[in-house]
């Protein structure tokens, strides 16, 4: 008897289904009745109307979300995702009406609302957000790696003086593999000076982000690999060649250092020059790996818990303001979990700000939000740096 109830059951989930699925296509936009809650502090009531307010349009925001998110694979991820999502709510409330509100004890002020979502936007960024998780939002990748193998005279200068090295040639093959959107390297060659090329690969890092800025990537590896023969190894005629690699990986637009790697590879040849130049390829191969882990551990960490925008502030006029313009976007900004200022000089202040999202959603954030002291003007914007101008009200 199980067996007769099968098939009309199936019939009505696929009916419901395609139901869901027409009524979506026709309203871009949907209504959601929500209620917020917040505490009362020293009696300021005007500023928990606005978190119970913030509170109700959240908890809209969340009902959309719950309209098309169904199966399990994005279940799975629901919580962390959706909590990105609904850390910049206000981008997805068309309008909204207050119903009721007031205090519903001592302590506590409600605002029950009817808000009109743009659902459309609110799917888009969810599929930004599921392609992220699948292809971690690489980004393009500028690969320069010092070369001395066997045999070869080595000056500063010598990165120069090739179209592109061995170590660069595997490791730019094995991040295309990967999904990686990677710069030319030879071109990069023919337009770089030649003691800011010396700097990069010493080790600076300021000077290695100029680089990549320079050629439009977000992220540059810079490194050296030195390939020598091995003595005292007995090999029956062949040479042990031994390669050693080293490397490190920058954001461009903060010159922050994201992940170091070190690797090491020996190869029996019987030509050295032939054998350094595999071993060269053997260790790069085992670096790519590396580097590739770490990249896409770094953006997964980022996504899932928080990352940190640089946050350039120009036009403070005094440390009061200083103190102002921190405490407010700290306190009044979604998404914020913390700011640390790094620097003040010259009527502008640097801010390492710790967030859930992006720097793209925090300057959307910073533009709209309506601060009582200043005026906020969005003048630069990069994957993890934000450069804004205030200005007293």
């Amino acid at each position: 008897m199980k067996h007769i109830y099968i098939i009309p059951a199936l019939l009505i989930c696929l009916l419901l289904l395609v139901t869901t699925q027409v009524t979506y296509a026709q309203a871009p936009t949907l209504e959601f009745t929500a209620k917020g809650m917040a505490t009362v502090f020293g009696g300021d009531k005007g500023l928990a109307r606005d978190q119970a307010l913030d509170d109700a349009l959240r908890k809209a925001v969340e009902q959309g979300l719950g309209t098309f998110v169904q199966s399990e694979t994005i279940v799975e991820n629901y919580q962390v995702v959706s909590d990105n999502i609904l850390s910049w709510s206000d981008g997805y409330v068309k309008n909204y009406n207050v119903i009721s509100e007031g205090m519903t004890d001592e302590t506590t002020y409600e605002v029950t609302i009817k808000a009109l979502l743009e659902m459309s936007s609110m799917q888009q960024d969810w599929d930004s957000v599921q392609s992220l998780l699948t292809k971690m939002h690489n980004p393009r990748v500028l690969i320069i790696m010092d070369e001395q193998n066997i045999g070869e005279s080595y000056d500063q200068y010598h990165f120069l003086s090739v179209d592109m090295t061995i170590a660069e040639a595997t490791m730019i093959n094995k991040f295309l593999e990967k999904g990686f959107e990677v710069v030319d390297a030879a071109t990069m060659r023919q337009n770089i000076e030649r003691d800011q090329a010396a700097a990069a690969l010493a080790g600076n890092a300021q000077a290695a982000a100029s680089i990549a800025k320079f050629f439009g990537a977000e992220v540059i590896i810079t490194g050296k690999a030195v390939a020598k023969v091995a003595t005292g190894v007995n090999l029956g005629g062949m040479k042990s060649c031994q390669a050693n690699l080293t490397a490190r990986v920058i954001k461009a637009d903060i010159a922050s250092i994201i992940a170091t790697s070190s690797t090491h590879a020996a190869y029996p040849h019987i030509d050295e020059v032939t054998g350094g130049t595999k071993a060269i390829e053997k260790a790069a191969n085992q670096m790519s790996d590396d580097l590739i882990q770490k990249i896409t551990k770094k953006w997964k960490d980022e996504f899932y818990g928080a990352t940190t925008v640089r946050l350039v502030v120009k036009n403070i006029d005094s440390f009061t303001q200083l103190n102002d313009v921190k405490t407010t976007i700290k306190f009044y900004v979604r998404g914020i979990k913390d700011i640390f200022q790094r620097n003040f000089a010259d009527q502008v202040a640097e801010f390492d700000v710790k967030l859930t999202g992006n720097a793209d959603q925090l300057a959307r954030e910073l533009e709209r939000k309506d601060f009582e002291k200043f005026n906020v003007q969005v003048q630069g914007l990069s994957m993890n740096k934000i450069t804004i101008a205030v200005s007293p009200k």
